[in-house]
């Protein structure tokens, strides 16, 4: 008989386990007026490697009695620190990437920082986040040429021009702001805007830091500063939102008419009023990407307002 052959038996192989990573994910919820929820948690996983990351550089400059400087063991180190404090630093590591993450995940364009609010910060669980923020609100200009070409011809203003070239100057200018001052009115007036009510506080907010600082030069605080001037803080607050609601419209307005006329400012033209100033320190930090955006900004503004002058 022929020898038959042993058939070897081939042992399966077990697939591979590929390890299972996190999958980021954020709710989205919008709001009245372009305002925006992101609703998101971070791994505990992540939140115990950057708690481990920060306890380690808290203990390079730790001073602990019995170990010399930077020398004393973590578990020493986390018994003399604030738990609270070193998770507070954990949140302000991981959140601004988790926050990048959401926005991108749903190609939102936030106008403003977010606020963030903690729904759950637990040991060995997820931590969970609500971010509120908003996106600008769209700008419906109208007949925008009309209504300034209108409310300029019906007010007609004219001041002579006699005297001294100085006084001319002045008076020209006197009649540029004049107009100007009726040109915002009657667009914030035509204009319709929605703004959110989160983009008008994060503006006041700014406006009373601002107004706060003042006041400490002068050794006042923002009550003291209020009852100067015969108001309460409230009202005072008050004021400011109205005055921020009123600023931001306008320079949305102003923005809208810009892309309206589809107007671009060049590179030589930043270039020319950075070198106006003569400080080679100043020039050299004007020239960084964030100070250019913002001289593009100021002179596109600026040739804006001379378009709606000379209408």
């Amino acid at each position: 008989m022929p020898k038959t052959k042993k058939t070897s038996k081939t042992k399966s192989k077990k697939p591979v386990k590929s390890a299972k990573k996190d999958v980021f994910t954020a709710k989205l919820t919008w709001l009245p007026k372009k305002t925006f929820e992101l609703e998101f948690s971070i791994a505990w996983n992540k939140v115990k490697k950057q708690y481990q990351k920060t306890l380690k550089q808290l203990a390079k400059d730790a001073e602990i009695k019995g170990f010399r400087k930077g020398q004393a063991p973590l578990n020493v180190i986390e018994q003399n620190t604030d738990k609270s404090k070193l998770y507070g630093q954990v949140v302000n590591q991981l959140l601004p990437q988790s926050y990048t993450q959401a926005i991108v995940q749903h190609q939102l364009k936030p106008a403003i920082s977010p606020k963030i609010q903690i729904i759950k910060a637990e040991e060995n669980q997820p931590w969970q986040f609500k971010a509120t923020a908003c996106e600008l609100p769209q700008v419906k200009l109208g007949d925008y040429k009309k209504t300034v070409k209108g409310i300029l011809a019906k007010e007609k203003i004219w001041t002579p021009a006699k005297g001294s070239p100085t006084k001319i100057d002045k008076q020209k200018q006197e009649n540029s702001t004049q107009k100007m001052n009726l040109i915002i009115q009657a667009l914030l007036k035509s204009t319709s805007v929605e703004l959110a009510d989160i983009l008008i506080d994060s503006e006041k907010d700014k406006m009373l830091s601002k107004l706060l600082q003042e006041a400490q030069k002068l050794g006042l605080t923002i009550d003291q500063y209020a009852q100067s001037i015969n108001k309460t803080v409230d009202q005072l607050k008050q004021d400011y939102y109205q005055s921020a609601q009123k600023t931001l419209k306008m320079e949305l307005i102003l923005q809208a008419i810009a892309d309206d006329r589809k107007l671009e400012i060049d590179k030589k033209e930043v270039d020319d009023m950075i070198n106006t100033t003569k400080d080679e320190a100043l020039k050299q930090k004007l020239n960084s990407p964030s100070e250019r955006a913002y001289i593009t900004s100021v002179i596109r503004k600026r040739k804006t307002i001379d378009y709606l002058l000379s209408l």
